[in-house]
């Protein structure tokens, strides 16, 4: 097959069918194509509509597939003649190409391309039999274990046999428990296992190997790790070309007929990433696989690149559900500009305002208050439908109670009802519009904000669509802000009310977990009878379209809770019904049980060897034999066992081993960020750059809020004199840790080599906001380095004239000598090339002035600040300034120390060219004064010293010029 006209196959627009007939007249294509898009908005009426318009009984078929969709009936989607025909064939396509062996993605692929191949002049219909299959068994598996309602397990026990073509063994009998045991290890990815106290998982593995082949076109399956070149080089969704998956560098796509019958699909691709979001979010990691959002990536490129109806919301619903894809795979952003683009495309208008308000009863002051105001493009007019007027309409009597004529005798007896019979009595309606204060009589806060604008208290009847992307917004706002009370206020009731009272949540936590299901038992009143009772096709309408959490979600969260508030032994039973051993293993060693918890290991490895069992008995026996085992039994595939072998190693302090390991296990697993900071950490050690550098810049890429990765990176490059790189990462740093002064003074060397000084005296004044912190002495050399390349930018070609104005410059190497300490790749202290600006100058003056207001007694800041008034023209502050200075070096016993002496000798001889150069008596006679004294002190024990002869010759001089 021709590489060229494969190409040409993946990047082909979908095929869009016209009528011969009247332009009014829709084709068999445009009608199942509608259909199509009906199903994704959950239209059921525009499905009947179109089952009008067509007489052909293939398109009848297919329209009977898409209205059950639609209504929520899937199990009878997967129990229709068309489908029960197309499992039929793929059985027998399985059995005759032997295929049993193979990963039922692979395996399932490579049957339907069979069944497409032996049957071309049907392909349009078996591709929308097996995207609408793949839909309703995804669907079964959301209802079931995200919005309800539950089914019993007697009705879905016909649907168990047909999955016997997803196992290996063909004398297996297809049972739950041994069709439930085989997905979780079939929905193994990137080396992290799925939740296994999820509801008939093997229906989601059904829906991605049936949407695997619509919307991905490969035989190439999810256990084959993808590539990381969509992190280190993200690719914009509109230059994603579509190319089927490869393995070791060789693509393995589908016949070009059968992917272009796929491609013809308008919703393929979307539903295939439906699953993978599903697929994400049941997995035991909260770290996202590569893998998974690889394909994502692909699919999403395609369902926001088409065009949708005008008259329709699927546009802003496919930005919206690419965005919360983002969101998910915790991508740089988090789908904020998909968000934007969502609700562009629905018209929604949003404004955060404020309005004068009161909140509480007692309150007798108006305040300012948060005021949203969002309005739809089209008013949401749509009925309430059918079921739920009649939910409203139903009372208890239904389910045995009491009726209203019964009541109103009862109340007329003088019987009064207590306030819950009431609430029961009134119905569903009634219990729907409970008050703040009949659920909580002692607060004190209103129903509603009282506003003193009637207009900022109107509710805008919104949009189901627009509604989700206001709670996407939400998201937003918790994502790109920090977590204060602003954040809090604008994102209304959330789990933000987390940070405000731990025990609380917990209690919020429980209450949902509770209440996640929808199995009738005996304990439930009549009112969860009715509550439970909506439709699945009202239930799953939006639920991709926001992030609702499936109960297994929920426990763990509630689990995370418990055990940070202590509570270990409630964790540590959540833990085990979740079946999450790390946390399990964490738990016992909290509660000081470390032998129940090898006990428990060790029980668990006799029924199943898993790798993250190896990995936790590891972990408590601290044999690193256990990792490798891990390693072995996983096929090099999960990466937990070679994070958790480097840091053994690094703890022995083998740092190369250590750093072998962690690359094996970003290699698995390259979304792991801290296995890449890691990395980088041991790299920096061993000084492996380049290593490093790849390292911390996946981190950045992966958390771009990671400041200590991006300092990490700057410092990196700073020392591999990278400066500008080093610049931008520093800046970057900075953003995220503004309170860590080794950032500040590393950003500081950064701006001096690249010029920018705006920015380095930006950073000094940080460092002196810092000096409570850090304690440490100010840069005298940094200061220096300023003047001279503010100041004195043409130094150079001054000392080249012969130096004539020594006044004016300075050998700074000789007056600020390097310290032991300094490394020989050190700043030189003049930058080679620097402009003088006046405002360069004016910071200046006043980041000098302020230095010298805050360290009073450093001589070397003096002599600095002395230097840039010479360099501005100002005598008189440049004498006052090495006056300081020289006071500053008198400290006491200076006179007993060799080096002080010296010190204090050379700064009184600057001093004095300062005096002479004044010229006036009374200046002379003040310097003559002052070094009369220095000499006479300096030569009671160091007569024979160079600089104390020097200083004496300028007082002679001195003396002589008084005397004239």
């Amino acid at each position: 097959m021709d590489s060229d006209s494969d190409d040409d196959v993946f990047n082909m627009d979908a095929v869009v069918l016209t009528a011969d007939e009247d332009e009014d007249v829709l084709s068999e294509g445009d009608i199942l194509k509608e259909a199509e898009l009906a199903v994704i908005d959950s239209n059921y009426v525009r499905i009947e509509q179109l089952q009008t318009q067509t007489a052909n009984a293939r398109s009848h078929a297919t329209l009977d597939l898409a209205l059950l969709l639609s209504r929520g009936e899937y199990a009878d989607v997967v129990r229709h003649e068309s489908v029960q025909s197309l499992w039929k064939s793929l059985g027998d396509a399985i059995q005759r190409l032997g295929l049993t062996t193979k990963h039922p993605c692979t395996c399932i692929t490579q049957a339907l391309e069979e069944v497409f191949v032996a049957d071309p002049s049907n392909m349009q219909p078996l591709s929308y039999t097996v995207l609408f299959a793949g839909a309703a068994f995804l669907n079964l598996f959301v209802q079931l274990n995200y919005t309800g309602p539950a089914m019993e397990d007697a009705a879905l026990a016909d649907l168990l046999p047909m999955l016997h073509v997803l196992l290996d063994d063909s004398a297996v009998e297809a049972t739950k428990s041994t069709l439930h045991s085989h997905a979780l290890v079939s929905l193994q990815v990137d080396g992290e296992s799925p939740f296994s106290i999820c509801e008939y998982p093997v229906f989601l593995e059904t829906a991605r190997c049936l949407l695997h082949f619509v919307g991905l076109q490969s035989k190439v399956n999810w256990t084959h790790s993808e590539s990381d070149d969509h992190i280190t080089k993200p690719t914009p969704l509109a230059n994603f070309l579509r190319r089927p998956r490869t393995v070791h560098g060789m693509a393995r796509p589908l016949n070009p007929q059968v992917t272009a019958a796929l491609l013809a699909l308008s919703t393929g691709a979307w539903w295939t990433g439906r699953s993978l979001m599903t697929h994400q979010r049941l997995l035991i990691t909260k770290e996202p696989s590569n893998t998974l959002w690889t394909e994502t990536q692909l699919c999403f490129s395609v369902v926001v690149g088409r065009s949708y109806p005008s008259d329709t919301y699927l546009s802003a619903r496919a930005q919206l559900e690419w965005g919360l894809a983002q969101h998910v795979f915790e991508i740089h952003g988090k789908g904020r500009a998909s968000f934007d683009d969502a609700m562009a495309a629905s018209g929604l208008t949003v404004q955060m305002s404020g309005s004068m308000g009161k909140r509480t009863k007692y309150q007798v002051k108006s305040v300012a208050q948060m005021v949203l105001h969002a309005t739809s493009r089209v008013e949401n007019v749509a009925a309430a439908s059918a079921s739920a007027l009649a939910e409203a309409q139903t009372t208890h009597v239904d389910f045995g109670g009491q009726s209203s004529g019964e009541m109103e005798e009862a109340n007329e007896e003088g019987d009064p009802l207590s306030f819950e019979d009431q609430l029961v009595a009134d119905g569903k309606a009634a219990y729907r519009n409970i008050t703040r204060d009949q659920a909580d009589p002692d607060n004190i806060l209103l129903e509603h904000v009282a506003f003193e604008d009637g207009a900022a208290a109107s509710d805008s009847n919104l949009q189901v669509i627009d509604q989700a992307i206001l709670l996407s917004m939400c998201l937003d706002v918790k994502n790109n802000n920090p977590a204060d009370g602003l954040t809090s206020e604008q994102m209304v009731r959330d789990p933000c009310e987390t940070q405000r009272s731990r025990e609380r949540a917990i209690l919020q936590m429980q209450a949902l977990v509770d209440q996640h299901t929808t199995r009738l038992t005996i304990t439930q009143t009549s009112l969860k009878a009715i509550q439970d009772a909506a439709p699945a096709h009202e239930r799953l309408a939006y639920v991709y379209s926001v992030i609702f959490p499936p109960r297994y979600e929920l426990k763990r969260d509630l689990a995370d809770r418990y055990l940070s508030c202590g509570v270990f032994a409630s964790a540590l039973a959540t833990f085990q019904e979740l079946e999450m051993w790390d946390e399990v293993v964490q738990c016992f060693q909290l509660l000081d049980q470390p032998k129940r918890a090898e006990a428990l290991v060790r029980e668990r490895l006799a029924v199943a060897p898993t790798p993250l069992m190896w990995c936790c008995l590891g972990d408590l026996t601290e044999d690193v034999a256990h990792y490798e085992t891990a390693w072995e039994v996983s096929k090099h595939r999960f990466a937990r066992a070679k994070r958790t072998w480097g840091r053994k190693m690094f703890e022995q302090h083998k740092i190369d081993e250590a750093i072998g390991h962690f690359q094996d296990a970003v290699r698995v697993a390259p979304m792991y960020t801290q296995a890449w900071f890691f990395l980088g950490s041991l790299s920096m050690r061993t000084e492996d750059w380049p290593t490093a550098v790849q390292a911390f810049t996946r981190v950045v890429q992966l958390s771009p809020d990671d400041g200590e990765a991006w300092g990490n990176l700057g410092s990196i490059h700073l020392r591999l004199r990278q400066h500008n790189e080093a610049f931008n990462a520093f800046q970057e740093a900075l953003k995220q840790r503004r309170t860590l002064w080794q950032m500040w003074e590393n950003f500081v060397l950064c701006a001096m080599q690249v010029h920018k000084f705006g920015d380095a005296m930006y950073a000094m004044h940080q460092l002196l906001d810092l000096r409570d912190k850090h304690k440490r002495p100010v840069d005298h050399e940094m200061l220096a380095w300023l003047v001279e390349a503010i100041v004195y930018p043409q130094a150079d070609a001054i000392a080249d004239d012969g130096g004539e104005n020594e006044a004016a410059t300075i050998d700074m190497n000789a007056v600020y000598p390097l310290d032991d300490d300094d490394n020989d790749d050190g700043v030189v202290t003049r930058a080679p090339t620097a402009a003088s600006d006046a405002n360069y100058k004016t910071q200046l003056a006043k980041l000098l002035g302020r230095t010298t207001s805050i360290v009073t007694n450093n001589p070397k800041v003096w002599q600095v600040y002395a230097h840039f008034h010479d360099g501005c023209g100002h005598k008189a502050k440049a004498l006052e300034c090495r006056l300081k200075e020289c006071r500053a070096l008198q400290k006491a016993g200076w006179d007993k120390n060799q080096q002080d002496v010296e010190l204090l000798c050379r700064a009184a001889k600057r001093l004095s060219v300062s005096y002479i150069e004044d010229g006036s008596k009374a200046s002379l006679h003040a310097c003559r004064l002052y070094l009369r004294g220095v000499v006479k002190k300096s030569q009671v024990d160091f007569a024979d010293n160079p600089d104390v002869q020097d200083l004496q010759r300028v007082l002679h001089q001195l003396e002589t010029l008084e005397a004239n």
